[in-house]
Parts: C-alpha cells; structure tokens; sequence
C-alpha cells in the first residue's frame, strides 16, 4: 500500500504571495488617491458683503427698520419704509454691494404687515427678501 501524499509547499507560497498582496492593496489605494488639503490663503481684504437690512414685525402690526420704529405704520402702504429702504438701496449699489432684507414677523403678528412689507421691498426695488423666525 502506498499512501498519497500531498506536497503543500506550492499551496503554502501561494497563500504567501496573497498574503503580502493584500497587505499591499490599501497602501496602493492610499496612494492612488493623490487628493491634496487646500493650502493656507491670506484672507481678502476687500470681500464685498451685502448690505444686511432687518424688518421686525411686532405681534400689534407695528415694523420696526433695524430696530427704529417706522411711523406711519398703520399706513398699509407703508410710505416711510419703502422711501426708506430704497435710501438705503441705492447707497449700497453706490458702494458696489447688493442689499438684503430679513424679514421677522412675530408669530402673533398679523399677516398684512408681512404683506405690507414685501409690498414696500418691491417698491423700493429690493429683490433679496428672506423671512426668518423671530427668537
């Protein structure tokens, strides 16, 4: 009776030859990925930010521009604001910066002020207007 043998060394090289070639594998992936972190940049001086205008509406109706009460606000067609926020408008356009109004109704606040004012925002020729929730 012979008995079979089986030679394992060329089954242990291979397992070898796997082995290191997956050890390899990540490292290759790292390196393939060539991505570079952005480098450090001084910061610009001259940014041209827009010109940031604040309406707060109060839950009795009354607007207040920036934090200054308008009068007349029982006015629906709110004169004062729309004279007011064209000014300002046009003095940011002079300085090159577009003009921004953040509207924040009070959630008691009726919805004809909030009309009124995006009323006003059109007549002034203000066409970035936001709404955001009052704190």
């Amino acid at each position: 009776m012979s008995e079979d043998s089986f030679d394992l060394t060329s089954m242990i090289d291979v397992v070898f030859l796997l082995l290191i070639y997956f050890m390899y594998l990540p490292i290759q992936q790292e390196a393939d990925l060539m991505f570079t972190l952005p480098a450090f940049s001084a910061p610009q001086e001259n940014v041209a930010l827009p010109s940031e205008q604040v309406v707060e509406i109060a839950p009795d109706g009354s607007v207040f521009l920036n934090g200054s009460p308008i009068d007349g606000a029982g006015d629906i067609e709110f004169k004062e604001l729309t004279s007011t926020l064209r000014r300002l408008r046009i003095s940011a356009e002079r300085g090159g910066i577009s003009t921004i109004v953040t509207i924040y109704p009070d959630a008691d606040s009726p919805h004809q002020a909030s009309i009124s004012v995006l009323d006003a925002c059109a007549a002034a020729g203000v066409r970035q207007v936001s709404f955001a929730e009052a704190d």
